[in-house]
C-alpha cells in the first residue's frame, strides 16, 4: 500500500541539488514532495565516522573562490568553512625519488613545465571559443567531441611527464579515466570551471575549502527545514504524465503534481520507467551516461605527523595507488587523516592500477600503505584505521560524477537539462558552470525550480 499525496511539485533525489530545488520552490510559496531511494539525505556526500566526533567526507567535499551558488547557499544555512590544509612543503616523488617544494608547480624536469604549459595554453584557447550554454555549437565541435580528452593528451603531449601530471590532476577532478571523456566535453568544463589553475588548485582554486562537520550537512540542513516533505527509502519506480499533471509512483508514497523535477544522474534516472516514453534523445543519453568509477582511501593517525616535518601532505607521485595526496584532517587537527583517490579503470596515458589493488581490498589497503611510507616516512606505516568509499557499490547510485562519451554532447545535445513535458532535471551534471562540483548541483537546481516557477 503505498500513501497517496498531492503537491505542486514532486522532486525526485534527496541530494543537494534536489533539495535545493525544494527549498527555492518552497520560498517561491510552491508545495513539495521530495522522494529519496535511499535511507538518508545527502547523495554523493556522506560522512565517514573517524573517531568520537570526528568525520571525514566519502563524497563530494570542497568549495572554492568562484562558486558562488554553493557559498551563498552555506550563508543562508549558517554552515561555517574551513581552509584545506595547506602549509609546508608538499612532495613530488618521481622514478624513485622524491623533491620537497614549495608553492602550488611541482619541480618537473624543465622541458616537462614548459611541456605542460603548452598543454594549458592550448586547452585554454580551445576553451575560450566553446559557448557555455550551447557547446556544441562551437566551430570545432563536431571534431572535437569525436576524440576522448585523453586521446588528444597523447597526440599532443611532448613529454610523458607532462603528460602523467595532467591525466592525474583530471583523472581526479573527473573522477574517470580521461579516455573516457570527450575532449569538447572536457573543453566546456575547463570554461565552465574558472580555467585549468582554478580547476586543479587548492589556495584560491576549487579545492580551497570545506564545510565545517562535513559538506553532508547542507542536505541535512535543507531537510531538517523541509521536514515531513521528504520521504526517505521510497524509490521511484514510475512517472506518468497526462494532460493535467504528473504521477510519480513510489515505493512508500504515490504523488500527484503539477510538475516534477529529477534530480539524479542521468544513468540513475534511466531507472525510472516514464510514461509516454521519453524523447530518443533523452532517453538515449541516460543509456549512454558513464559514471565515474573514482573511490577514496583514508588513512587516519593519532595526530597529523607530517606538519611537525614541516609537510603539507599533499604529494604527487608516480606510485602505485598513491598519485595524489592530501591532508583530510578535521580542522582543528585532533587527528590526521591523509586522503588519495584511486580509479578502477587505468589510464592509457600511463596510469594504471594492478588487478589486483583494484579486485583485493587487502592488497589496496597493504598498497595505499606501502605508498604513503615511500612519501611520508615509517610512522605511514601503521593508521590507527584504514577506510575507503567506493561509489560503485551504492545500491542507489551508479558512481560517482559521470561525464560525456565521444559524439554524445553534439548528438544528444541540451538533453540532459530540457524538460521534457512536465519533466525538469537537475542535478550537477545540467550544470553550465562548475559542473561535477557541489556549486553546479546548486546551480542547476535554482535553474531547475526557476523552469517550474516561471513555466504554466
Amino acid at each position: 500500500m503505498t500513501e497517496p499525496r498531492r503537491t505542486d511539485v514532486a522532486i525526485i533525489g534527496a541530494g543537494i541539488s534536489g533539495l535545493t530545488a525544494a527549498r527555492r520552490l518552497t520560498q517561491a510559496g510552491r508545495s513539495v514532495v521530495v522522494l529519496e531511494a535511499d535511507d538518508r539525505v545527502g547523495g554523493r556526500t556522506m560522512n565517514l565516522d573517524v573517531a568520537d566526533g570526528v568525520i571525514t567526507e566519502g563524497g563530494g567535499q570542497w568549495v572554492g573562490p568562484g562558486q558562488d551558488r554553493v557559498l551563498l547557499l552555506l550563508d543562508e544555512l549558517g554552515l561555517q568553512t574551513f581552509t584545506t590544509y595547506i602549509a609546508g612543503k608538499s612532495i613530488y616523488h618521481r622514478r624513485g625519488r622524491s623533491k620537497r617544494y614549495d608553492g602550488l608547480i611541482p619541480p618537473l624536469n624543465p622541458l616537462a613545465l614548459a611541456d605542460f604549459a603548452q598543454l594549458q595554453l592550448r586547452l585554454e584557447r580551445m576553451a575560450r571559443t566553446v559557448p557555455l550554454d550551447v557547446p556544441w555549437t562551437a566551430r570545432r565541435a563536431r571534431s572535437w567531441d569525436g576524440v576522448t580528452f585523453g586521446h588528444w593528451l597523447d597526440a599532443n603531449a611532448r613529454t610523458s611527464e607532462a603528460k602523467a601530471m595532467v591525466t592525474m590532476g583530471f583523472t581526479v577532478t573527473n573522477a574517470e579515466d580521461p579516455h573516457t571523456t570527450s575532449l569538447l566535453v572536457q573543453l566546456a568544463r575547463i570554461r565552465g570551471g574558472g580555467g585549468i589553475d582554478h580547476m586543479l588548485n587548492i589556495t584560491g582554486g576549487a579545492q580551497e575549502s570545506r564545510v565545517v562537520g562535513g559538506t553532508v550537512r547542507i542536505a541535512q540542513r535543507l531537510a531538517e527545514d523541509l521536514g515531513d516533505a521528504v520521504v526517505l527509502d521510497s524509490p521511484v519506480r514510475e512517472i506518468l504524465q497526462d494532460a493535467d499533471g504528473v504521477s510519480v509512483r513510489s515505493a512508500r508514497v504515490e504523488v500527484r503534481a503539477d510538475r516534477v523535477i529529477v534530480a539524479m544522474s542521468p544513468a540513475d534516472a534511466d531507472r525510472i520507467h516514464v510514461t509516454p516514453s521519453l524523447p530518443t534523445r533523452r532517453a538515449m543519453l541516460q543509456r549512454r551516461w558513464s559514471s565515474g568509477t573514482e573511490s577514496k582511501l583514508f588513512a587516519v593517525y593519532d595526530r597529523p605527523f607530517w606538519r611537525e616535518q614541516g609537510l603539507s601532505g599533499q604529494a604527487v607521485s608516480d606510485l602505485p595507488v598513491a598519485q595524489y595526496v592530501v591532508d583530510n584532517s578535521p580542522p582543528d587537527g585532533s587527528v590526521g587523516i591523509l586522503l588519495s583517490f584511486l580509479g578502477t579503470a587505468g589510464s592509457g596515458s600511463g596510469q594504471h592500477w594492478p588487478d589486483e589493488i583494484l579486485d583485493d581490498p587487502a592488497a589496496r589497503r597493504a598498497g595505499f600503505l606501502a605508498d604513503l611510507t615511500v612519501l611520508f616516512g615509517p610512522q605511514a606505516a601503521t593508521p590507527t584505521a584504514y577506510l575507503e568509499k567506493d561509489w560503485t557499490q551504492e545500491r542507489w547510485i551508479s558512481g560517482c560524477v559521470g561525464s560525456r562519451a565521444p559524439g554524445s554532447l553534439t548528438q544528444y545535445t541540451d538533453a540532459d537539462r530540457r524538460p521534457v513535458g512536465r519533466i525538469h532535471w537537475a542535478g550537477t551534471e545540467t550544470a553550465t558552470t562548475n559542473q561535477g562540483y557541489l556549486d553546479g548541483a546548486v546551480s542547476a537546481a535554482e535553474r531547475a525550480a526557476h523552469e517550474v516557477s516561471t513555466t504554466r
